[in-house]
């Protein structure tokens, strides 16, 4: 599974996993390609979560991301969404719902998916469970398979690398299948 997967233009993909599981490792490196590409992302954080400082050794170029932070009304991240994936020059609109993610109607996710594919850009919404439902055209679940430690042998003392898993839950059109291994360093 490729960065390039997750973000097809005027579609909707979920990522989805507990706590540490590299979900938003993964909205990192969504966040970097978008920049890398020359292309302008917005994040929506609906819990305040997200760390510029973390992002920014990851790549990411924070210049070309609009950081939407709306402490913790999720109702305000949901409408934000609606409102960016409608404005034309976002390549990237990303919805980070935290960990008690709304509960969404199959109207609105379907809403919501419309709008994505008028306006043309790539939503990625990231939570601990799905929250679209059928209105998403890609879901993909991340697992943490492993972690590396660097520093003393006996005492290791800093993280330097992690390992996550990731596999397709749906695929629009498609059986679930596919994912693989992401592994990057810190």
């Amino acid at each position: 599974m490729t960065v390039d997967q997750l973000l097809r233009q005027g579609a909707v993909t979920e990522i989805v996993g507990p706590l540490c599981s590299g979900r938003t490792s993964l909205l990192a490196a969504c966040l970097r390609e978008v920049a890398r590409a020359g292309g302008a992302a917005a994040l929506i954080d609906a819990d305040d979560a997200f760390d510029p400082v973390s992002a920014a050794r990851a790549g990411v170029d924070l210049s070309r991301v609009l950081w939407v932070r709306c402490g913790g009304r999720r109702d305000a991240a949901l409408r934000a969404a609606d409102l960016l994936v409608r404005c034309p020059g976002f390549a990237l609109v990303a919805l980070d719902v935290g960990e008690s993610p709304p509960r969404i109607s199959l109207a609105q996710a379907f809403r919501l998916r419309l709008a994505v594919r008028r306006g043309g850009a790539a939503l990625v919404v990231v939570a601990r469970r799905r929250v679209l439902g059928a209105g998403a055209t890609l879901v993909v679940e991340t697992r943490r398979r492993g972690l590396a430690w660097a520093g003393p042998r006996l005492t290791p003392t800093r993280l330097a690398g992690a390992e996550t898993a990731v596999s397709v839950l749906r695929r629009q059109g498609a059986e679930a299948q596919g994912g693989g291994v992401m592994a990057w360093s810190a």
